[in-house]
């Protein structure tokens, strides 16, 4: 599997969206193949392969080419919510529905003006990972809160108010109860993460009177990268 690396500003890291998790791996995939130093221009345009797609991402060849056209479709008018100066920005991930190639098996993206300063020429302020650390995840929620603690790997441990983290999941305005969040969204993504990622996990819930108001992450590197089970 490949050895690419993602990187994000911690911005996006810590913004509100939701895509499934096909388009999720596309966008990684596509961000894996992008040079983010301050020196190196960022691509308007991008294109990449259902063999890319199943090489970077462990998916099978067989699979591949429908599995890369849907997720361009899903990826379509997604959008992205994030603060900037202390204003709430609304932007979208792509400016244009992505083209199909097919006799090459191939999409090819054009990023909205507006996200390009948040996935290239970083000067500080990002967050950096292999992408074959992600590779075997099947969650789009077990995806975002890999992300969400790599942007605390330096400490190890995360804590996360509950609506922020519901956010960034783009679940606000589901699981109103925690128990429920806790069974269909938190627990199932750390077992994932355990199971799947590079990263052992174990985490607290944080209490204001008799309400959870924030969540409590503890992880560190695993020895090996975890194979899917």
């Amino acid at each position: 599997m490949s050895n690419n690396s993602v990187t994000k500003a911690n911005s996006l890291i810590d913004a509100s969206y939701k895509l499934n998790v096909q388009a999720q791996k596309l966008v990684l995939a596509c961000l894996s193949k992008i040079d983010p130093r301050p020196e190196k221009e960022t691509p308007k345009e991008i294109s990449l392969t259902a063999t890319e797609f199943s090489n970077l991402m462990g998916i099978d060849k067989k699979n591949a080419h429908r599995e890369l056209y849907k997720a361009a479709d899903a990826l379509f008018r997604s959008t992205i919510q994030l603060t900037e100066n202390n204003e709430e920005v609304e932007l979208y991930w792509i400016q244009e529905k992505a083209k199909k190639i097919k006799g090459e098996g191939a999409i090819r993206l054009v990023w909205s003006d507006k996200v390009l300063k948040y996935i290239g020429q970083l000067k500080g302020r990002f967050t950096t990972y292999k992408l074959r650390n992600i590779a075997n995840l099947q969650s789009s929620h077990s995806i975002r809160l890999y992300e969400l603690l790599m942007k605390f790997n330096a400490t190890g441990e995360r804590v996360i108010y509950l609506d922020d983290f519901k956010s960034a999941l783009g679940i606000s305005d589901k699981y109103k109860e925690f128990k429920i969040l806790k069974r269909d969204v938190i627990a199932p993504s750390v077992k994932e993460l355990n199971q799947r990622s590079d990263l052992i996990i174990k985490f607290e819930t944080i209490k204001k009177s008799r309400s959870v108001a924030a969540l409590s992450f503890e992880f560190k590197k695993s020895a090996q990268l975890k194979m899917d089970i």
